[in-house]
């Protein structure tokens, strides 16, 4: 009902919003609670004090039509827009989206980047947050094939990733659980990437907000 009306609005009113999508433009999401979700929310932060647990890269066809390469449960995939913005799964509350553009001087990476996306497309999710293991989560998917675009020079810097508590400085009880489940030991401090440190990173700007 929310993507009809949104429909129908811009179809009575087309001058409302002359906002166009591109080629590589990162889709950032805050999901609604969950309980991933609010443990990556109580460990990272993102630009605008957005709490950013998704992101994915636009992709669109010759046809015109919009879709979201992006790294999910249970693995890469190509999402229709409509589909990204508005989950079937999440009627009661939809994530917020907001896009980060890639800056003048990294828009010749996103070719090349889509090129490595489209390979990529069936590729397991990264339960682990293992950088090495040919597995992706969303914004390790996103920082590799920059990177590759850009001749192995990193487009987005990588962090230490941590699982505790910005209050207590103990691990979450949700990252307990969940690495116990993944039958690994917690990574902390080890080298990666969440979506609110990219939307935060020099080398993007913040163009729209859904």
């Amino acid at each position: 009902m929310k993507l009809l009306f949104i429909t129908l609005f811009y179809f009575l009113y087309p001058g409302a919003d002359h906002f166009k999508l591109q080629n590589g433009d990162l889709i950032f999401q805050e999901s609604c609670n969950s309980t991933i979700g609010n443990a990556i929310k109580n460990v990272t932060s993102g630009a605008e004090n957005y709490h950013f647990t998704h992101v994915g890269m636009i992709y669109i066809k010759e046809n015109d039509s919009i879709f979201v390469i992006e790294a999910t449960h249970p693995r890469v995939k190509i999402t229709p827009l409509s589909e990204y913005l508005y989950p079937a799964d999440e009627k009661k509350c939809y994530p917020k989206s907001v896009v980060g553009r890639l800056k003048t001087e990294y828009q010749h990476c996103i070719p090349k980047a889509l090129e490595e996306a489209l390979t990529l497309v069936g590729k397991e999710y990264d339960y682990s947050y293992d950088l090495k293991n040919n597995k992706y989560y969303c914004s390790e998917l996103i920082y590799l094939i920059l990177l590759k675009a850009n001749n192995g020079i990193p487009v987005f810097p990588l962090n230490e990733m941590t699982f505790k508590s910005k209050r207590t400085k103990e691990f979450l009880p949700e990252w307990v659980d969940y690495f116990k489940k993944q039958g690994i030991a917690i990574p902390e401090g080890e080298p990666g990437i969440n979506p609110g440190a990219m939307s935060k990173a020099n080398v993007i700007e913040i163009v729209h907000y859904y």
